[in-house]
């Protein structure tokens, strides 16, 4: 474990952490030092298998489930830092897709970034300080065919940390949002139209 003081009795909270994007922001928070993890992901057992050194708290379920964020509020006073990846992909035309699996994007990507960063910034508000970081993507910014609810999802957390940054800044909070081209991660690999970078 490398370590830093910045990390030093701090406590990160990780969506979307049992996989990709998500498990490597845990391991690096890991490796410099963070005091404790708290980690949310639907595929709970797998958050087990992190390897972690620091605490970690792991909590399992879907992040677009308001009672999930109840529960985490309640058992997690504090978080100073916050790295908001969890999503799933979908696929199809506009014409062709399905309202369910339009929601089910949207709900997951948009509805569960939203509950996330308010639990976030409510814990950071009080405290006055504190950083979150939102994974977008590229998709919120170029447009490719057959990608209008993932897209949109993106587009929306783009906008969304926008106005959580504007918020945020009078009480000492940083929020950004990343926006990664292909990233060869799991939520990739039902998507047959995916090429990774």
């Amino acid at each position: 474990m490398t370590g830093t003081t910045e990390f030093a009795g701090r406590v990160a909270l990780v969506t979307g952490a049992a996989s990709g994007i998500g498990a490597s922001a845990a391991r690096w928070l890991d490796a410099q030092g963070i005091e404790e993890l708290v980690l949310v992901d639907i595929d709970r057992p797998a958050l087990d298998r992190l390897g972690l050194a620091c605490k970690a708290r792991p909590f399992g379920g879907d992040v677009s489930d308001p009672s999930l964020w109840k529960l985490l509020e309640r058992e997690v006073p504090r978080i100073d830092y916050a790295v908001l990846n969890a999503g799933i992909a979908s696929n199809g035309e506009i014409t062709d897709l399905d309202i369910t699996a339009w929601r089910k994007t949207l709900s997951v990507n948009l509805d569960g970034m939203f509950l996330s960063l308010r639990t976030a910034l409510r814990a950071m508000k009080k405290a006055e300080s504190g950083a979150v970081v939102l994974t977008a993507s590229v998709s919120g910014i170029k447009a490719a065919a057959g990608t209008a609810a993932y897209s949109a999802s993106k587009a929306a957390t783009i906008q969304l940390a926008k106005v959580a940054a504007a918020e945020a800044a009078r009480y000492g909070v940083r929020v950004n949002a990343i926006a990664p081209g292909g990233v060869d991660t799991g939520i990739w690999d039902r998507a047959e139209w995916f090429a990774p970078l």
